[in-house]
């Protein structure tokens, strides 16, 4: 954002965030959506319009904004997350030309045994790949 790359960053699934991490996203103009949120939010996060007016989208997903019941393998633990469903409703309702994303904070040593959480992630990486396809 420092850089003026970027027109629009949106933080979506955030669950707990302290005085400094809202001033720093004010100062920088970023969107945060917190779960405590996301119900009055959903029909506005599942029907994002982000390509428009701009060249591409780029498309980072955090793992660890899932709950851990749905993802395990992360690094930091926080329950009250959103669930795979959630996610997969936000990535196959996105409009706009998405060039690229990236799939993030997938800890394979905090995984289970049958690797749910690298399943989890997998699956975003192969739905960003759809709609970059598109």
């Amino acid at each position: 954002m420092e850089g003026g790359y970027a027109r629009r960053l949106l933080q979506v699934g955030i669950r707990s965030i302290n005085y400094e991490g809202r001033e720093q996203a004010k100062k920088f103009g970023v969107e945060q959506y917190e779960v405590r949120t996301y119900s009055k939010d959903r029909p506005f996060l599942e029907n994002l319009k982000l390509g428009e007016g701009v060249k591409g989208v780029y498309i980072s997903i955090d793992v660890d904004c899932l709950d851990p019941g749905y993802a395990p393998g992360v690094s930091h633990h926080e329950s009250g997350g959103l669930s795979f469903r959630d996610v997969m409703n936000v990535l196959q309702n996105l409009q706009g030309d998405i060039v690229g994303g990236d799939v993030v904070e997938y800890n394979p040593q905090r995984d289970t045994a049958d690797d749910m959480t690298a399943m989890v992630a997998a699956k975003f990486v192969r739905e960003l790949a759809a709609k970059m396809s598109k």
